[in-house]
Parts: C-alpha cells; sequence; structure tokens
C-alpha cells in the first residue's frame, strides 16, 4: 500500500532513516521515541485501511467508511511519518461511485465564479480556521460585491455555528446550511452532493479525517479548491479538488514532495480585516485591563499544548528567562488558563505571568494586543493567526526558527520580509531582552514595518488581488500540474518530520500515543473503538519497563474501556480499580517527599 506520495510502503516504512549521532544524547533519545510512535501509528494505519477494504469488499460500505475515518484519525492526531494516503482516497471516492446516484450537473455562470459553497466540518467560535472562513468572505463582500458565498456544516453537532460567521454570509446574499445528523455517511454525502451542484465554486475547509468530501465529489462534480489549514498534519480530500491552496511556503513544500499530483499547487495566505482606525491607546488598554501603565508588557497566545516543550526546545523556560533577566517586565497569556500553568512559570508572582484564558470578546482581544509591547510567539507549535494579529496591531513578533520540525515553525511572507526567526531559544530570549531595552520610538517603528508588510500581504484587495484571484484563475486549468510532485523522498529528509511525533502531545509514555489518540475521538464507531484499543493496548500493558509511568498507564487503560462499556459495568469497574489507583497515588506522593528531602 503506498502512503507516502504514492511511492513508499509500509514495509519502507519500517527503514527508519538512521539516527545522527553528532547529536546530544537527549535528542536522539527523543527521536528514538518518535519513531517508535511513528512506527506504532503507521501499523495501525495500515490494519484500518486493510479492514476498510475488506468491510467495502462485502458490501458494507459505512463500516469501511468508519474505518477510513478512524485510519485518518490516527494519522491526524499521531503523525506516522506520512501525510497523505491515494489508495485511502480512492476507496472512499469508490464508494461514492458505487452507492451515489450521479446527478445533473446545471451549466457553469458565464464569467468569472459568483456563486461560492464553503463546505465545512463544523464552525466553532475558537481556532483559526472558522475566522479565516469569515474573513475571506468579509474582505469579498467588500470588495467583489457581485459574488454570492454560502457555507455548508455536515457535523456541527449539538452546538450552532458561530453568529459572526452567519453575518458575514448574509452580507453577500448567501446563505449558512447546517446540515441535521444523517442516519449515514453515504446520506449525508448525497446530500452535500445534491446542495452543492447549483454553485460554480467549493471551497473546503474540511477536518484532515473527514471522509464525505471524498464521497461526494468522487468525480469532481465542479470545480473544487482545497485550503490546507492543516499543512502539518496527515489530511485527506486533496484527490478531489482541482487547486490545493497552501498558506505557507513550508506547508507548499511539503505539498510538492508528500501529497498528491493531480491538483495545482497555490499559495494563499491566511487573511485578515483591517478595517477599522488604526490609532493604538497603549494607557487607556491597559488602564481598562487593569495592566500596570509603566511596566513592559510581553503578550503571547496560545492553546496549552502549543507550549508543551519537545527535542530541547522549552518556551516556559524561556518566559522564565526573560522574567529573570528583566524584573519589570510582565507576560500575558491568553490561551492559558490558571489550571494551565506549566511549572516552571506558577514559581513566578502571579503579577508578573498572567494568565487569562481565552478571550472571545474580539474587542477585549484587541485592548490586549494594544496594551503590549511586544509579541512572543510560542514554540515548538507556532500560532499562526495569533502573530499575524500581533503584526496587524503593529507590535514586534519575536519568532524561533526550529531546525527540528521545521513544518511547526511560524513562517510568513509578510513578517520574514521584516526579520529572520532567531536561530535558538538563546537567541529568542536575547532579542526579547533587547527590545525591551530600548526607547518605544524604535520598538514602534519596528512594529510599524511589521504591520506594513501584513496590510501589503493578508488583507484586503491587496490580499485578494494578489493571492486569492490567481489560485480561483487555476481552477479552469485542464493540463497536467504545473509543478510534479517529487515522488521520492530525498534521504535524510524524513527526519523533518520525525518530531511531529512527539510535539503538541501529552505526557503519557510514548507506547501509549496510539491508543490516547483513540480516547481523544469519542466519534469512532464502538466496533472499531475496541478494536482499535486491543490492538494499541497490547504491546504496552503488560510492559516491565520500568518507566515510572505505572499510574499513567492505568489511567488511560481505565479512560479507554469506560468509553466502550455500558454506564453499569463503567461503576463496577471503576469500584474494583479505586484502590489499586489509591495505592499507585500514595506511591507517587511517598516518593515525591523522599525526592523533596533528598534535593
Amino acid at each position: 500500500m503506498a502512503v507516502i506520495g504514492g511511492s513508499s510502503t509500509l514495509s519502507e516504512l519500517e527503514i527508519v532513516t538512521p539516527l545522527d549521532t553528532s547529536q546530544s544524547s537527549e535528542y536522539s533519545a527523543s527521536i528514538q521515541m518518535a519513531v517508535s510512535v511513528q512506527r506504532q501509528a503507521a501499523r495501525e494505519f495500515s490494519r484500518a485501511f486493510n479492514c476498510a477494504t475488506k468491510a467495502a469488499a462485502k458490501g458494507k460500505p459505512e463500516l469501511a467508511i468508519e474505518w477510513c475515518r478512524y485510519a485518518a484519525s490516527v494519522a491526524w492526531r499521531t503523525n506516522p511519518g506520512f501525510f497523505y494516503c491515494h489508495e485511502l482516497e480512492q476507496l472512499l471516492a469508490e464508494i461514492g461511485r458505487r452507492y451515489l446516484k450521479p446527478a445533473f450537473t446545471p451549466p457553469p455562470s458565464v464569467g468569472p465564479p459568483r456563486r461560492f459553497l464553503h463546505v465545512m466540518s463544523g464552525a466553532y467560535e475558537r481556532g483559526g480556521t472558522t475566522r479565516a472562513v469569515s474573513r475571506w468572505i468579509e474582505i469579498c463582500a467588500r470588495y467583489a460585491p457581485s459574488e454570492q458565498h454560502s457555507i455548508l456544516i455536515s457535523e456541527q453537532g449539538e452546538d450552532h455555528a458561530p453568529s459572526w460567521l452567519a453575518r458575514s454570509v448574509q452580507r453577500t446574499g448567501g446563505e449558512l446550511f447546517e446540515l441535521p445528523q444523517l442516519p449515514s455517511w453515504l446520506q449525508t454525502a448525497a446530500e452535500i452532493r445534491k446542495r452543492s451542484l447549483e454553485f460554480d465554486v467549493i471551497a473546503l475547509h474540511t477536518h484532515p479525517n473527514d471522509p464525505l468530501p471524498n464521497l461526494a465529489f468522487y468525480d469532481q462534480p465542479g470545480s473544487i479548491i482545497f485550503f490546507n489549514y492543516g499543512d502539518h498534519q496527515f489530511t485527506v480530500s486533496m484527490d478531489v479538488a482541482r487547486v490545493v491552496a497552501d498558506l505557507r511556503l513550508t506547508g507548499q513544500d511539503l505539498t510538492f514532495s508528500r501529497r498528491a499530483s493531480g491538483p495545482r499547487k497555490c499559495l494563499v495566505p491566511l487573511p485578515l480585516i483591517d478595517d477599522k482606525p488604526f490609532h493604538p491607546d497603549k494607557a487607556g488598554a491597559r488602564r481598562k485591563l487593569g495592566l500596570p501603565i509603566d511596566a513592559p508588557i510581553a503578550l503571547t497566545l496560545g492553546e496549552w499544548f502549543k507550549y508543551q516543550p519537545a527535542l530541547g526546545y522549552n518556551f516556559p523556560e524561556a518566559l522564565s528567562s526573560i522574567c529573570k533577566e528583566d524584573p519589570r517586565v510582565i507576560v500575558v497569556a491568553i490561551g492559558i488558563s490558571e489550571l494551565e500553568v506549566p511549572p516552571i512559570l506558577n514559581r513566578l508572582p502571579r503579577e508578573r505571568f498572567r494568565p487569562v484564558g481565552f478571550v472571545h470578546d474580539p474587542e477585549i482581544l484587541d485592548l490586549y494586543y494594544s496594551a503590549a509591547d511586544i509579541y512572543l510567539d510560542c514554540f515548538p507549535c507556532g500560532s499562526g493567526t495569533s502573530f499575524l494579529d500581533a503584526a496587524r496591531h503593529a507590535l514586534p513578533v519575536q519568532r524561533l526558527s526550529n531546525p527540528y520540525v521545521p513544518i511547526l515553525q511560524s513562517d510568513d511572507l509578510a513578517l520574514d520580509s521584516v526579520l529572520s526567526r532567531a536561530s535558538n531559544q538563546s537567541e529568542y530570549v536575547a532579542g526579547v531582552l533587547e527590545w525591551l531595552r530600548w526607547p518605544e520610538s524604535k520598538r514602534t517603528e519596528l512594529g510599524g514595518r511589521f504591520r506594513a508588510a501584513v496590510l501589503r500581504e493578508h488583507c484586503g484587495i491587496s490580499w485578494k488581488k494578489k493571492w486569492l484571484d490567481p489560485a480561483l484563475n487555476a481552477l479552469d486549468f485542464t493540463g497536467p500540474s504545473a509543478a510534479q510532485l517529487k515522488n521520492e523522498v530525498a534521504e535524510g529528509e524524513q527526519d523533518h518530520y520525525l518530531g511531529l511525533a512527539l510535539v503538541c502531545i501529552d505526557a503519557c509514555p510514548a507506547s501509549m500515543r496510539v491508543a490516547a489518540t483513540i480516547l481523544e475521538d469519542p466519534e469512532i464507531d464502538w466496533r472499531i473503538r475496541i478494536s482499535g484499543l486491543w490492538h494499541s493496548i497490547k504491546p504496552w500493558l503488560f510492559d516491565t519497563a520500568h518507566d515510572g509511568m505505572a499510574r499513567e498507564r492505568f489511567v488511560i487503560f481505565r479512560n479507554l474501556v469506560k468509553t466502550v462499556l455500558p454506564k453499569p459495568i463503567v461503576i463496577v469497574v471503576a469500584k474494583l480499580l479505586h484502590p489499586i489507583l489509591k495505592r499507585l497515588q500514595d506511591q507517587g506522593v511517598e516518593a515525591l517527599h523522599r525526592a523533596d528531602k533528598s534535593a
């Protein structure tokens, strides 16, 4: 089964690039762990795909689709070393072809495309993808008033789409469709297909594991553009697209080298809105937020998992160093709650490090940007929309270049044209401290250069003419792809992606990653959950390697079992396991006391 760029087999994946012994022992150990995680994920992906193939052959399309979704979920949550699987997408397309009736396709509208349908798996208050769709539509509402934009959401669930997203659609005369929960995948795909046929362009903003586009658009009934928000992740639904739009050069490089060869590849940076007069009132913003008027303030924004240390990079440690070197500075962290503060930052006085949780109100968020002196992008997993918004607010933005996991670093055409990223963590900290020593006028000048670059590449009519319009024009391209994919993976290239298996995960042992992935996705079919549970637990449940994670192993095992058992049985099992977990917890507390005494 081909899995990497259509050229490598799973057996070849086992032959991982040899470790670079010239690196530190810590780095080598981390890479060894990453190799192990990727092998687990690749094996489970292959097993799930084989199960999907068998189910399809037996005339069980819904079960086959569930297995395909599960395989994609495993690869999405725990990167297996590849980012695309042509065979999986083709299996879904064949199911769509076999079970969905051909539909009459109306003739396309004369002239430029006017009717757009944005297809989303879900729309949320949090996260950059939903905001990006809204911003795209808002820009077109202002600069292309003849266009009509509608949104179709396939798996919204109980929570409705944000009201601001509906307002964006209404400004163009379009509609927002939230599909009801239908009994089957095929019925949902048929409904998507039927509704899409009246539009000129279909823009996919779907989750990386969503099988519905492959089912609904198996024969490419319209002009489809895929927006690759998860450019660092395994993704399905690229085979149905005529154009794949990447947000940045690093993501586009990976799309050329590791993903579908059929669609044309374009670059479309994230759209931003800048429709308000820019007159920052730093003192006024600080008064409203209760922040000191005269203290230097560094702002950072991102969810807790983006700050997890990995491969020698430690953002909390960098923040701690900045606070120790400059006793005046206050760090404000949006997206991290009081309960999620890393231990090293808990040692700082609370007035020095202020976690404020998630800020829903955009006007309050604007106040935090206005109150800050500089912006600190998190690492090893950057926060793209946030650092662009910071630059749009004329803040100097400090970013890190991560050679171990370059796909997760915060590269951007606009910001890179102003200032290069710090080459290592020490340089990152030194640069921040230098900025804090500057007079405010000098920081304002640098921030102004960042703002001008972002306005040029990401905002308004400039973004539409320079990036969006060429991508839409490429939908009419009928010849071979502008640049063919490199099917061969260069020797040593895989090392650039090994770190993905370790970044953005919790503290569980590497051997638990696939099992934890099953736990993270409550929508996995119960039959598949039990199968995945068993195959993922077997290798480590009776592992005698003393890694100090006995309690964590037991907790994950307990939580996984809870998801597949009826509630009465769960209660009985919980009572049986309680004394065991209590004993393990007591042993852990005693060990901590002994460690404190010896220290």
